[in-house]
């Protein structure tokens, strides 16, 4: 029978890479482009609100699917956690745009989640303080591993394909280098640091008892 954690960092791996390209990659920018064409810099209201609607969307379900996730290591079932997600990622990737612009934008939403989730998780690892690093070191990199193969795939391969095509094609190339880096990464750093052991302690008596009443 596999143990709980073996079962958990499952979760994970399997959960990132379908949120990531499913929802960031192509979900977002069918909604956010697709509906509302082509735009430059400055956004008209429309596109704006549907860029909104697709990231929100986005994090609601990659915070649900965290939740899901972590339940397995104790973590109580609410939704309560999914507000700041999304309240401040939308906003810190706006943030972004309208500053520095792409990919600044795309830098700045992952940077949101891994402190959010630096924050959040931390009761349930073994080294909390060197978890925060480590878990805003994780979406550093899966940002830079995103801009760097997607922008360089935009402008070698995608930059004259039209209408949105080229939106989920640059989206994805974004989207899936980012999904395998926060997946595998955490599945290396959750092994060593989340606190699941009482629990699988706890199936084993439960299997030990089931066994001798039967």
């Amino acid at each position: 029978m596999r143990s709980v954690k073996s079962m958990f960092l499952k979760k994970w791996v399997t959960g990132n890479l379908v949120i990531y390209p499913g929802l960031l990659g192509f979900l977002h920018p069918l909604i956010a482009h697709g509906f509302t064409g082509d735009h430059d810099r400055l956004l008209t209201t429309p596109q704006f609100i549907m860029h909104t609607i697709s990231i929100l969307i986005f994090v609601f379900f990659l915070a649900r699917m965290q939740n899901k996730t972590f339940e397995m290591a104790g973590k109580k079932k609410t939704l309560s956690n999914i507000w700041p997600f999304l309240f401040f990622t939308p906003w810190v990737f706006w943030l972004g745009y309208y500053t520095l612009f792409v990919p600044f934008d795309i830098l700045f939403m992952f940077l949101s989640i891994g402190i959010i989730n630096a924050i959040q998780l931390k009761p349930l690892v073994k080294s909390p303080t060197k978890w925060i690093w480590q878990c805003i070191l994780g979406y550093l990199l899966a940002a830079i591993a995103g801009i760097i193969i997607g922008l360089s795939a935009y402008l070698r391969y995608y930059k004259n394909f039209q209408g949105v095509s080229r939106d989920l094609a640059t989206w994805l190339s974004i989207s899936i280098p980012a999904a395998f880096v926060v997946a595998y990464y955490f599945r290396y750093i959750l092994r060593v640091q989340i606190r699941i052991e009482d629990h699988e302690s706890i199936i084993s008596e439960e299997n030990t008892h089931f066994s001798k009443v039967a």
